[in-house]
């Protein structure tokens, strides 16, 4: 063979060598084009509700508290906070309880528009708490979100602050006024979605956000890396022991509640999953059957285990079982009724509240208000009406 022809075929095995892999580098190419592509999109957010979901009262059971008993607890739950330096935690938690709806006839308490300044102005705030105090509302490298346990000026969970904007139907393009400018609450929301962890002390609220918020069933991203989706974060909460977490567990059972009820108006559930937590609960409902007391209370020992009282020195006995009787009605107020407890639990749980509120003194329902606005919130939901809906004068009781 002469050279001239070794030297052409070298050169058609070098160009197809060559061809070869310049063709595999853009294959990588075009597959690492298309999995950044889709990187990029799993860290993008899903897509906000301009309104949140509302998760409405379905029951109205005068046996479990009467028209005239539901007025008279009520009207001793008013947020009495008009003043300097209202404690953050109760005027969220009055929020919550009374709805953005709310007003009053009396000149100390807040009204529901009154409250929610005070949390998204920080004008309003510093009104209240003086301009020495440090915001309630803080930015971080995700976006806007208040300040949590850091003293009386500031939120008592995670998440629940912005919980409670869900609740009662803030939309998410709803002007937000920190120390430092005008934002929307998207930017709060946002913030929650990408700093969000499965491991976080406190994930409950956060649940509520995002089940009310969120207008998609997808999985997103957060800043760590986390696919998260509802299936997700409702087995992390079913991990836990029944009492484990803030108010003995009740903000967990609260947030699978809310799952429930959401994927009712819209799929975020998977069927396994919503089984799942149907299951749960209804356990949970039978544990709490079993381990009410005779007076129709229960304690922050109500999964049955012994109540250590030498390691009990937080809050009085009476405190810690409106706590726990209190929370444990609300979330039933609103949960499907394959996960009710009997009637009789039920009768027996809304007596004790409606008499042990009106017994209370002032200097209690002052120094236990969140935990009573739970419970106050619950007896109104048993009504059918969320509580800016009773007619508090009295008038026309029998009818509500």
């Amino acid at each position: 063979m002469s050279p001239q022809v070794m030297s052409l075929k070298s050169k058609l095995k070098l160009t197809g060598f060559l061809c070869f892999h310049l063709l595999l580098v853009g294959i990588v190419i075009a597959w690492g084009a298309i999995r950044f592509q889709s990187w990029e999109q799993q860290k993008q957010m899903p897509e906000l509700r301009l309104v949140p979901l509302s998760v409405t009262p379905q029951y109205d059971r005068p046996e479990i508290v009467s028209n005239e008993d539901l007025v008279k607890v009520l009207n001793r739950l008013r947020p009495q906070f008009r003043g300097k330096s209202p404690r953050i935690n109760h005027v969220d938690h009055a929020l919550r309880f009374w709805g953005i709806e709310a007003e009053f006839d009396d000149s100390h308490s807040l009204s529901g528009i009154e409250m929610r300044d005070i949390l998204l102005d920080h004008r309003r705030f510093g009104d209240v708490w003086g301009e020495k105090t440090d915001p309630l509302l803080v930015y971080n490298q995700y976006g806007v979100r208040p300040r949590v346990q850091e003293g009386l000026a500031t939120s008592s969970h995670e998440d629940h602050t912005l919980a409670t904007l869900a609740e009662v139907g803030t939309p998410a393009d709803y002007p937000v006024v920190t120390s430092e400018g005008e934002t929307t609450l998207a930017t709060m929301i946002e913030e929650t979605m990408r700093s969000f962890t499965l491991n976080q002390v406190e994930y409950e609220w956060s649940a509520v956000v995002f089940a009310l918020y969120l207008n998609t069933p997808r999985d997103w991203m957060t800043s760590e890396g986390q696919y998260i989706n509802f299936d997700l974060i409702s087995e992390r909460i079913m991990r836990q022991p029944p009492v484990k977490g803030v108010c003995y567990g009740n903000h967990r059972l609260h947030a699978l509640v809310i799952l429930l009820r959401v994927d009712e108006q819209t799929p975020i559930l998977t069927e396994a999953g919503r089984k799942k937590i149907v299951k749960y609960l209804q356990g949970i409902t039978s544990l709490l059957v079993k381990t009410q007391s005779e007076e129709g209370f229960w304690d922050k020992n109500w999964d049955g285990q012994p109540l250590d009282q030498t390691s009990e020195k937080k809050f009085a006995p009476v405190a810690r079982r409106v706590l726990a009787t209190g929370h444990a009605m609300e979330w039933w107020s609103l949960a499907p009724s394959e996960v009710l407890p009997p009637d009789q639990t039920l009768q027996k749980a809304g007596h004790w509240l409606v008499e042990t509120i009106q017994q209370m003194p002032e200097s209690e329902i002052q120094s236990s208000y969140t935990f009573l606005s739970h419970a106050g919130r619950a007896l109104a939901l048993w009504r059918g009406k969320f509580p800016y809906q009773i007619n508090l004068s009295g008038q026309g009781a029998e009818d509500l």
